[in-house]
């Protein structure tokens, strides 16, 4: 009966479903369109340890897990900001001069992804203009490469930060997220009016059992 009513479903309100889908669709573009930064600039480091001699790979990999979680979580803090605002890179009046409305508008800009197995942090920058992107990242990188050692402990020299791409800066949404999006809405949209339409279908369905009960 369960097959049967989800056949009956989708032959009477496969249009409609295919319409509202469309309809998210849209609504999720023009949205994206409206709350996205017209451009992003990306780099990719890699955390590489100089003092290794006399570690085992077990020690080398956790080592350099923990330290490229601990580099990546250090992006988004005041320390970090500071220090970036210090390469004289990106003026100070960039963002806000209240501590929390700054780490706000910092976490908002900066995005990071860690890959840990293989020690390597990805850093995304979005915003309006594209010369604040490149400057930003810009500092990012200066700080990463020339100051890790403000943010983990041991030797200043046993840690290296090289870069591995980038900066790579690009127009966005980029064609990937709007497909990405236009799917994810079509198939929310697409779901909504078929479950709602199942669901109307197996209450009709119970009420007719109980009357012939």
């Amino acid at each position: 009966m369960a097959n049967q009513a989800i056949f009956e479903v989708l032959k009477a309100k496969f249009g409609m479903m295919v319409l509202i889908g469309l309809l998210f669709a849209a609504l999720g573009f023009f949205g994206l369109m409206l709350v996205e930064k017209r451009y992003q600039t990306s780099m990719d480091f890699l955390v590489v340890q100089t003092n290794t001699a006399n570690q085992d790979f077990y020690t080398q990999f956790k080592s350099s897990e923990y330290l490229g979680k601990v580099l990546g979580e250090a992006l988004y803090s005041e320390r970090f900001i500071n220090a970036v605002l210090e390469t004289g890179k990106v003026n100070a009046e960039f963002l806000p001069f209240d501590k929390k409305d700054r780490l706000h508008a910092w976490s908002s800009m900066v995005h990071v992804e860690k890959n840990l197995e293989l020690g390597v942090i990805s850093v995304r920058i979005k915003g309006d203009r594209e010369r604040d992107t490149a400057r930003t990242m810009e500092g990012i990188s200066d700080v990463l490469i020339n100051r890790n050692n403000l943010f983990r402990g041991g030797d200043d020299k046993s840690v290296e930060i090289r870069v591995l791409s980038g900066p790579i800066t690009e127009r966005t949404p980029t064609v990937p997220m709007i497909i990405k999006v236009l799917a994810a809405s079509f198939i929310t949209g697409f779901l909504l009016v078929f479950l709602f339409s199942l669901a109307k279908a197996f209450a009709r369905q119970a009420e007719a059992e109980q009357l012939f009960q």
